[in-house]
């Protein structure tokens, strides 16, 4: 095994640990993406921040999300409902907790990241969009913001190879006309 995967299982044997709560009866967690956290961590490669804390910081930040989404499609007062409540809560917390480590230029910028995201998930739930564009936009906002915000804490391209292979199979959701217009803003992306 090479360092780079003995780094990505050790990452992601800290990250099931986290998974592995009470909660983890109740709640379903989304699962560990070995390609996303490869990603992740080209994309957090930098000489002067934990590379490993940013990586798990914004991995426990998007489970946070994933799990406070899901929220919509539970019943008001259901335990379902608390649970999840509590779980992305739980998972809030991993973020800071993570975020604690670093400096805190690299906390304000994923502070920002995360309203950024918070934001374009809204405008997306409430459909405050006037154009395929400003979706498809938002869209990426929404998935992506994250990586995006990795990427400026880093100083590394957030849409390596491996990004741009995971968003194109992401996209499979959208309709055909946004599925083209985020494949044509990928490559002008890439060529920029």
């Amino acid at each position: 095994m090479d360092q780079r995967e003995l780094h990505m299982t050790e990452i992601i044997s800290a990250l099931t640990h986290k998974q592995t709560t009470q909660l983890a009866r109740h709640v379903d967690f989304p699962s560990i993406d070995r390609e996303q956290i490869s990603w992740l961590i080209d994309v957090a490669q930098n000489e002067i921040v934990d590379g490993q804390a940013l990586v798990k910081g914004v991995h426990y930040a998007n489970v946070a999300l994933v799990l406070h989404e899901r929220v919509r499609e539970t019943r008001r007062g259901s335990k379902e409902r608390q649970l999840l409540v509590l779980a992305g809560d739980l998972f809030s917390t991993y973020f800071f907790e993570e975020l604690a480590s670093l400096p805190q230029t690299v906390l304000v910028t994923l502070g920002q990241t995360v309203q950024r995201v918070n934001e374009a998930k809204c405008s997306l739930h409430e459909q405050n969009y006037t154009s395929t564009e400003e979706y498809v936009l938002l869209w990426l906002t929404a998935e992506y913001g994250l990586v995006q915000g990795l990427a400026t804490i880093s100083g590394q391209d957030w849409l390596t190879r491996e990004g741009q292979q995971i968003i194109r199979n992401r996209a499979k959701v959208l309709g055909h006309e946004a599925q083209q217009l985020l494949l044509s803003h990928l490559e002008q992306i890439a060529v920029a």
